[in-house]
């Protein structure tokens, strides 16, 4: 058994900080689901993704991993972290897949990484000046 610990890290970290909304249909826990990976009763925990060395040039696939736990809803998932003692890691099973990148944010509504070398500016109050509106091609 290998005990890691859930925290987005590369060679040297240089930048950090994100956040996704779930898909309101085909999410990670239906796309699990429907390719056979997890069952009722299963749920997703933890999601972990990288991206191998690009060069300049980005090529498929990214390497995604999903962190279960068996339980029956998010309650009872908070319930059996919250009983844990505070230095016990908490027992998942990890389903690995390599994915094409446009496959994985298809299982998000939103997805938003904020990246910052200073760990004093993440989750930091920033002010910018007003500036033109972007146009954006949709």
């Amino acid at each position: 058994m290998t005990v890691e610990t859930l925290q987005a890290s590369t060679q040297y970290s240089d930048l950090k900080g994100g956040a996704a909304d779930r898909a309101d249909k085909g999410g990670p826990s239906e796309w699990l689901r429907h390719e056979g990976y997890i069952s009722d009763g299963e749920f997703v925990v933890g999601i972990d993704f990288s991206v191998g060395e690009n060069h300049g040039v980005h090529r498929d696939p990214i390497y995604v991993s999903f962190l279960i736990i068996e339980t029956r809803g998010l309650d009872n998932v908070v319930a059996q972290i919250a009983a844990l003692p505070a230095d016990e890691p908490i027992a998942v099973r990890k389903v690995s897949v390599d994915m094409a990148l446009v496959d994985f944010f298809a299982l998000f509504k939103r997805f938003n990484v904020t990246l910052t070398p200073l760990s004093e500016m993440e989750g930091g109050r920033i002010t910018t000046p007003i500036e033109a509106p972007v146009c954006r091609s949709e």
